[in-house]
């Protein structure tokens, strides 16, 4: 009953073009002689990203010097009640997951191991499985922000341990907090769909070849974002189509078909 979306950023090279410099900065190549008279203009790309329906729902393009953070917080807007934000350890912070619950959302995030108290001592227990209810309260620094944006100074979270295939040990925050309706064993499933926003991100600057520029302005720059991102939801729309059809007829096949997404792509 709920739609899982993504909060992940990327990194791009833009066009060397004083107009993209000017707004973007550049960056000096260099390697172990020294620098190689190359520079670039890099970029943060934010998609908030459909993970298991495959669409973009907003793209945004920004300097390298505004944080993933901010991205993310920027594209609440497309958030809905109920929806589900997944993402990596850099986003977890107090103030956005009180941003997504006053939008009636939740969230699942990757904890570090120097965050919350109860998430390290989840990490010292190295016990997989475990479920804990905690009341977190926000750092001094914090309440200014949290007082202008008219936000609690307190939330009620659920911090939840799991074991990855290489034996790794994660801790999970989420805002998630009936243990009957979310089972703590069903969370490792659950975080790892947040990997189809790394594909998507690979699918974006491989398959369909996003930093090979059309033009060389911020205009052509910010069009090819979203023209990639554009044809990526119809063929998202196309090929689930077409994947229904080809399904249908599984029953008198060896192997499930599936469609060639290479071939989809580039049609």
């Amino acid at each position: 009953g709920h739609r899982l979306l993504g909060c992940d950023g990327s990194l791009l090279r833009l066009p060397s073009h004083p107009e993209v410099f000017e707004l973007f900065g550049e960056v000096t190549v260099a390697n172990h002689l020294g620098a190689t008279g190359t520079r670039y203009a890099p970029a943060r790309l934010s998609v908030l990203y459909d993970l298991l329906n495959r669409m973009g729902l907003d793209a945004r393009l920004a300097p390298v010097t505004t944080s993933e953070v901010a991205l993310a917080t920027a594209q609440l807007e497309q958030v809905e009640k109920t929806d589900v934000l997944i993402w990596d350890r850099g986003f977890t912070g107090f103030v956005l997951m009180a941003q997504v619950l006053a939008r009636g959302a939740h969230f699942i995030g990757r904890c570090s191991k120097g965050s919350f108290a109860a998430a390290q001592d989840l990490f010292r227990a190295n016990r997989a499985g475990h479920s804990k209810i905690v009341k977190l309260v926000a750092a001094s620094d914090q309440r200014a922000e949290l007082d202008r944006l008219g936000l609690p100074r307190e939330l009620i979270v659920r911090f939840v341990s799991v074991r990855l295939p290489t034996g790794e040990l994660e801790v999970l925050v989420t805002s998630l907090l009936n243990e009957r309706l979310y089972p703590t064993r069903d969370f490792l499933e659950v975080y790892h769909w947040r990997w189809n926003h790394e594909t998507y991100h690979q699918m974006l600057k491989g398959r369909l070849d996003l930093e090979n520029w059309s033009g060389q302005t911020v205009e052509a720059v910010r069009q090819d974002v979203q023209a990639a991102v554009l044809v990526s939801n119809v063929e998202t729309l196309l090929s689930q189509q077409a994947q229904e059809q080809l399904s249908a007829e599984d029953a008198g096949r060896q192997y499930p078909a599936q469609v060639n997404r290479a071939v989809s792509y580039h049609a």
